[in-house]
């Protein structure tokens, strides 16, 4: 039995459809929705789109710039439970709070430039806010994987 599945099989098999139904509601065949789903071909943007609307996942979209050429200038996600990326997101927006990096942020950059000693510092900080948005995307899509498996919250 096979474990892997590509990121668009697995979006489908979350929204508990099949390959058929998938292709006929996307307008696609099925020949073409296998070619994706095996790595065969990458699907066009404009069906991605469809697939993440049709499967309720939005996150996909990203999956899908995350591995093809522009990837690579995306924040790095990775999977983590609900509960994790939320503490996580907690934690770093309250450690970047509780330092003052806002402020020294708006010092840096209220003049319109950074200086060579001003860099290093700066350098930390964005640093910081890629680490705050990689977490950020975490949580969305912990979010959205809950939501697509049914996840009714807790009061």
């Amino acid at each position: 039995m096979r474990n892997y599945r590509n990121i668009y099989q697995t979006a489908r098999e979350l929204k508990g459809l099949t390959q058929e139904a998938a292709a006929e509601r996307l307008d696609i065949s099925v020949d073409s929705l296998g070619a994706y789903e095996q790595d065969r071909r990458r699907p066009p943007d404009s069906t991605v789109l469809r697939m993440a609307q049709l499967y309720d996942f939005p996150y996909l979209c990203y999956q899908h710039i995350a591995s093809g050429e522009l990837g690579g200038v995306l924040p790095e996600v990775t999977p983590t439970s609900l509960e994790q990326a939320t503490m996580r997101l907690v934690r770093l927006i309250g450690k970047f709070a509780k330092s003052g990096r806002l402020d020294q942020l708006l010092e840096i950059n209220e003049d319109g430039r950074i200086t060579a000693e001003e860099r290093p510092l700066h350098d930390a900080i964005m640093a910081e806010l890629r680490d705050i948005t990689s977490t950020y995307l975490e949580l969305d899509c912990a979010t959205q994987k809950e939501s697509a498996q049914g996840g009714t919250g807790r009061d």
